[in-house]
């Protein structure tokens, strides 16, 4: 007998964006052990049956770019307040440097309910917080101190994180960018770079990065951004995508803005990666960002295709942590982390962070979280056997 079988589930594949209805997911443990055609007799097969009635059933969504250092940096979220988004699995992205890392570690990652993972801020002290810049000089950067708590923390570390406004970096420049990229190349590691009013063109910025390394607040609108003086994609960041570069949201509160955005959704130019950006500031805290769903949500409107929305939250986000043969995908032997989701036909409203208003009718509402095959947010009827 299965401990949970989801019923009457409608579901998404993401790569090839097939939808497939009166489906049912089978749970027996942490993981999915089948998925089958909705039948009549799912309460004999289970101890807990879940109807979805027809809604979409997605893997948990993974939010790549978060700030969960709560009890060190004035960013940090509860990282536990991300589950009530369909959030099951995030990334810390740079909040802690390789000094204060254990303290967010042993503070605000263990013994948490979602998976969680971290990219490591270069410098030393990461990102203390709204109107606190990192130090960022040579002389403090050290990879030798990564790599010790790569070694302290198997498995925990993904990336480096490097920030490069005009307002940090000062007179260092670019220099930051290139230490990052040097120093994750020594480390074996993927580099993600917040561009946002960078101090040269952001086209240089994204020349410097490799193939799998992260653009981060691609649709910001401050100081350079990814579009001319005409309004179109620049031939440097086409060129970065074209070597591999991915792309990604960070809508937070001042890196997404609609003249940005719609330019680039024009020229079809979407996201590789969509992710919240996630702090006190904007977490379930207005209109700008809100939290995934929403900017997710965002994305729909503006004329990506729900499986490519689905994908930038699970499959692409998931090969990035290296986990694609466990997350990302609702399939036989993976994670049971599931989120059963209505899709809202409602109107809408967002907003982004010069206060434009745009109004969409197509919205991801999560209505029952699963994660590791126990159900931790519920806004839908139970059936149990």
């Amino acid at each position: 007998m299965y401990d949970l079988v989801i019923a009457g589930a409608k579901l998404l594949d993401p790569e090839t964006g097939n939808i497939t209805e009166n489906n049912s997911v089978a749970v027996k443990g942490e993981r999915i052990a089948e998925v089958f055609t909705s039948g009549e007799n799912e309460s004999l097969r289970a101890r807990s049956v879940i109807d979805a009635g027809g809604r979409l059933v997605l893997p948990g969504f993974i939010d790549f770019h978060v700030h969960i250092f709560a009890h060190g940096s004035t960013f940090g979220m509860k990282a536990d307040d991300l589950i009530s988004s369909g959030v099951t699995r995030a990334v810390d992205m740079g909040s802690a440097g390789w000094v204060n890392y254990p303290a967010m570690y042993d503070c605000d990652i263990a013994g948490k309910k979602p998976h969680l993972s971290t990219y490591i801020n270069i410098s030393p002290v990461g990102q203390p917080g709204k109107g606190i810049s990192e130090p960022l000089e040579d002389s403090l950067m050290s990879t030798k101190n990564i790599a010790r708590r790569m070694s302290e923390y198997p498995g925990m570390i993904r990336g480096l994180k490097v920030r490069i406004s005009r307002g940090i970096v000062k007179e260092l420049g670019i220099r930051p960018l290139v230490n990052a990229v040097s120093m994750a190349g020594e480390l074996g590691l993927p580099v993600c770079v917040h561009p946002t009013d960078p101090p040269e063109d952001a086209a240089k910025a994204a020349g410097i990065l490799r193939p799998g390394d992260v653009y981060s607040h691609t649709y910001n609108g401050r100081g350079s951004t990814i579009l001319d003086g005409e309004g179109r994609v620049k031939a440097g960041i086409l060129e970065a995508r074209e070597r591999g570069v991915l792309f990604e949201v960070g809508n937070g509160r001042i890196n997404f803005t609609y003249p940005v955005a719609e330019a680039a959704a024009r020229q079809n130019f979407f996201p590789d990666i969509i992710s919240s950006d996630a702090t006190p500031a904007t977490f379930h805290n207005g209109p700008i960002m809100w939290d995934l769903p929403r900017v997710m949500s965002k994305f729909l409107n503006l004329g990506m295709t729900l499986a490519d929305v689905v994908k930038a939250v699970t499959v692409t986000p998931a090969r990035m942590l290296g986990i694609s043969d466990r997350a990302g995908r609702i399939a036989e032997g993976y994670d049971a982390d599931i989120v059963i989701c209505r899709m809202d036909d409602g109107i809408i409203e967002f907003s982004d962070a010069d206060g434009n208003i745009r109004s969409g009718r197509r919205g991801f509402v999560p209505e029952v979280v699963i994660l590791g095959g126990e159900k931790v947010l519920s806004m839908a009827g139970e059936s149990r056997a």
